[in-house]
């Protein structure tokens, strides 16, 4: 017992260690501000039972897609950091700010998107208001991994479906690299 203690604490702080770029001492090097190409791939629904998956995988689950813009990431040093960001559509620019979420993590809360068309072709004149909090994982100095939370609310127009809530979450993985 007390060896399967002693391996599961080692490879925890093996995982732990892990985790960014490491200088001579080990420690994790500092992270620099700079532009990074994201990439969704997957969504968990639990609004829609997937029908969100169409708007950041519109080739469906398996895929991946890309986003229209890169992102700016600050550096550890300009934490924390409020500045605008452009999505793609049926997105538009968002106000966000970005902490530090702990070792070798970023993280962004409260984030805003105020009626975001809801799959146009199915449901013309459907509307929804999104929070948005996402956790951004240093993996180097040139990649990132995260994922997104969203919180949909406010579902307006005549075509809208039922949603399995109010509020209801749908989550997002992706992944970055540096530009």
């Amino acid at each position: 017992m007390r060896h399967l203690l002693l391996m599961a604490t080692s490879i925890g702080i093996a995982t732990l260690s892990a985790c960014g770029d490491k200088d001579d001492t080990g420690a994790s090097a500092p992270f620099e501000a700079g532009e990074f190409l994201f990439t969704n791939t997957a969504v968990s629904d639990a609004c829609l039972d997937g029908g969100f998956t169409v708007l950041f995988l519109p080739e469906g689950d398996g895929s991946e897609s890309d986003w229209a813009y890169p992102i700016e990431l600050p550096g550890w040093d300009s934490l924390p950091a409020s500045y605008s960001i452009q999505l793609q559509e049926p997105f538009s620019s968002m106000e966000i700010t970005v902490t530090d979420g702990g070792t070798d993590q970023l993280a962004m809360a409260g984030a805003l998107q105020s009626g975001v068309v809801f799959n146009e072709d199915s449901y013309p004149d459907c509307t929804v208001d999104l929070s948005i909090d996402a956790t951004i994982n240093i993996e180097t100095s040139t990649t990132v991994t995260g994922q997104a939370f969203m919180s949909v609310s406010n579902a307006s127009g005549d075509t809208c479906p039922v949603f399995n809530g109010t509020p209801c979450q749908v989550a997002l993985d992706f992944y970055g690299s540096r530009k």
